[in-house]
Order: structure tokens, then C-alpha cells, then sequence
């Protein structure tokens, strides 16, 4: 084969890449063959008669050799594939109600389902199709209660197959939490400030103080949850997004604070985290969710231990936060103290762990401000 013609047939080879059928939408492609192969059209028309007539390529075409028909098929050289990849391309290609984008999006799936047969290969596509259909309904819900109900009864199938081919097929799996979400509430009964807390720990500490005669906390946790870096913080944000939709509230011996929800809606909440990069973006992007969020008070010891090289740590690995000095940070024009404690921990940060329990009675129901008359000051 001239070279030529060879490069508009590799260039067709690409074009159907991981595509089952073979076709080409005709639209735009003798543009595209001038742009990306040459730039003349009577040798590329005289290329693509040519394939045609070796059997390459299939289309209709006018009186001067162009093609005319919806869609050019590209024949594929024979290659032995493997039977369950065919297996899996034609429960696709039977389905009906589904596009070529889809079957695109799903075909490189067959390397994890392998060993189903045909007929629970279609049965899978069909619970795919529904759960695309209803996932709005069901966010928040665990995934393996969604892959039970909808892929073959298997609370492990959803987590099993691959994310990246899900999402372009249309079904996000971070919507399904893989464990169940808890979040955990504890304080008084009208209390004057509500704290969000980032880390199980820190909640721990701050109940066990007299600030729960007039704050409330809330933190989450989960079984399985994974306790790298900001994970809990991840969490906590996603969990208030959905407003605690699907989460499980749990509420502390003796507290008599309202429910998460309700304590969502109060005036005055306040977020109390580590004293990072991480942790700063987490506030932000609470913020989104929550407008009246403010950072805490409890934020202040911790911008004092910034300046005090054995109390806070770098950006390092053995402290898993060797990413952070890399993280993109969001804009922060319109909260000045978001923006100073973020100035203050540019280079070291400090756990909220570190705060000690009378700091926590002290400035728990408190709100951090900047002094307007010492820059960089911070108050309370």
C-alpha cells in the first residue's frame, strides 16, 4: 500500500479506537484529513476510493469520489481477540437505548468482567443503565448498598469496576460513599456557637471539656475511613454539600444539642481544623456550602505555635503533608482572616490536636477576627 494511503488508513484506525463498530461519523472528515494528514483534497479523495476498492473502507460516495453516506465503517485488520471482549461487545451492541458513546465508555470494562457469561453480561449492563437512570435519587447512599440493588446482587461489583470508564458512561461513584457516614454531634441544647471539627480526635478532646455547657460539635468518622493527610476534612465536606443527607447522626451520652441538621441552620458556626494548607482549603470550600461559616477562635494558639519551630512542622512526608506546598488554593479577596492564617502557615502548619483543653473552654464559642490596629494581629 502507498505510503499515503496508508497514513488516511492509520489515521482512520485511530479514529475507532476501543469503538466496537467501526464507524466513522462522515461529517467533518474530509476537513479533519486536510488538517491532520494533507492538505489536498483530490488526493485524499482519490486515496479514500482507492482503500474502498481493497476493501478498507466502506462508504457511498458522489460523482468525484467523496463520501457522501452518514458514516464511513473501517475495516480492522483480524486480530485474535480475546472471546470474552466479544462476549461483552455484542451484550452491548444488543442493548438497546444506549449510544455509541456508551458502548464506547463501557467495552474497555471486559478485562474486569471476564469471567461472567453473556447472559450476566447483559444482566450487569442493565442494572448500569438503571443506576445511571435513578443515581440522582440515591446520593449519599453506601455503594455497597447501590451494587447490591442494582449489579447482580453484589455489594462489591460497583467498587470492583473501573471509575474512570463509570464516569464516562455517566454514573459518578464518588457519590457513593464506600462505608457508612456517620457524623457526630455533642454540646447543650441552645448552644452559642456551633463547631464544626475536622479530625475525630480533636472532637474527642473538645467534649470532654467544659465548652460543651455552650457550643456544639459535630465531626465524622466511618469504618473503613482512611486516615491519611485530610481525609476526615474531605469528608466533613462532602457531607455537609449534601446537607447530611443518607449520613447516619449519632449523638453523645448526655449531650441535648439539636440534630446536625438543625445545628446547620444555626447563626453562628465557626470551623476548627488543622492549621495547614489542607485545612484551609476544606474551610473554603465548607464556606460554599455554609456563607456564615467563620474560622474559629481555637485557630489562634495554633498561628501562635506557627512562629515556634518545636511546637509546628514542615510540609514532609513524615507528617503527610509533602503535597501540600503544590496544592492550587482558592481565592481568598473576600475573608482577610482566611487569607492571614493561610499568610501565617505558608510554610509550617500545626494539628489542631496541639490546642490544650482550657484554650478549648476559653475560645470555642468565639469566632477568630484580626485586630485592625496590630496588622497580622490575630484576636480572640
Amino acid at each position: 500500500m502507498p505510503e499515503f494511503e496508508e497514513r488516511i488508513q492509520q489515521w482512520f484506525f485511530k479514529r475507532t479506537k476501543g469503538n466496537s463498530t467501526g464507524k466513522v461519523l462522515t461529517k467533518g472528515v474530509m476537513g479533519k484529513l486536510r488538517a491532520e494528514v494533507i492538505n489536498d483534497p483530490v488526493a485524499i479523495r482519490k486515496a479514500l476510493m482507492l482503500l474502498r476498492e481493497d476493501g478498507h473502507l466502506e462508504f457511498s460516495s458522489d460523482d468525484r469520489g467523496e463520501p457522501v453516506s452518514s458514516y464511513i465503517t473501517v475495516t480492522k485488520p483480524v486480530q485474535d481477540v480475546p472471546e470474552y471482549v466479544l462476549r461483552w461487545s455484542f451484550a452491548l451492541e444488543d442493548k438497546g437505548g444506549i449510544s455509541q458513546a456508551d458502548i464506547d465508555a463501557l467495552l474497555p470494562m471486559a478485562d474486569t468482567i471476564q469471567d461472567l457469561s453473556r447472559d450476566d453480561m447483559g444482566l450487569l449492563l442493565d442494572g448500569l443503565v438503571r443506576l445511571r437512570q435513578d443515581q440522582a435519587k440515591l446520593l449519599g447512599q453506601p455503594a455497597y448498598l447501590v451494587s447490591a440493588r442494582y449489579l447482580l446482587g453484589s455489594s462489591k461489583m460497583l467498587n470492583s469496576l473501573p471509575k474512570r470508564h463509570l464516569k464516562i458512561f455517566g454514573i459518578d461513584p464518588q457519590k457513593f460513599p464506600s462505608h457508612p457516614l456517620y457524623v457526630v454531634v455533642a454540646g447543650c441544647a441552645s448552644p452559642k456557637t456551633v463547631v464544626l471539627v475536622e479530625n475525630p480526635a480533636a472532637f474527642e478532646m473538645a467534649i470532654s471539656t467544659q465548652a460543651v455547657n455552650r457550643c456544639a460539635f459535630i465531626a465524622t468518622f466511618g469504618f473503613g475511613l482512611s486516615t491519611a493527610e485530610d481525609d476526615y476534612g474531605k469528608q466533613l465536606a462532602n457531607m455537609v454539600e449534601e446537607r447530611f443527607s443518607g449520613a447516619i447522626t449519632l449523638t453523645r451520652e448526655g449531650s441535648t444539642c439539636p440534630s446536625a441538621k438543625a445545628l446547620l441552620k444555626h447563626p453562628s458556626i465557626t470551623f476548627w481544623g488543622d492549621l495547614d494548607i489542607a485545612g484551609i482549603e476544606i474551610y473554603m470550600r465548607l464556606r460554599k456550602a455554609i456563607p456564615n461559616l467563620q474560622l474559629s477562635a481555637l485557630y489562634k494558639p495554633m498561628a501562635a505555635s506557627v512562629g515556634d519551630p518545636p511546637q509546628s512542622h514542615p510540609y514532609v512526608k513524615a507528617v503527610s503533608k509533602e503535597r501540600q506546598p503544590t496544592m492550587p488554593r482558592s481565592v481568598l479577596k473576600d475573608d482577610p482572616v482566611a487569607t492571614g492564617l493561610l499568610n501565617i502557615c505558608i510554610s509550617r502548619g500545626v494539628d489542631q490536636e496541639q490546642v490544650s483543653p482550657l484554650d478549648i473552654e476559653l475560645l470555642a464559642p468565639f469566632a477568630l477576627e484580626i485586630d485592625s490596629k496590630v496588622p497580622g494581629f490575630l484576636n480572640r
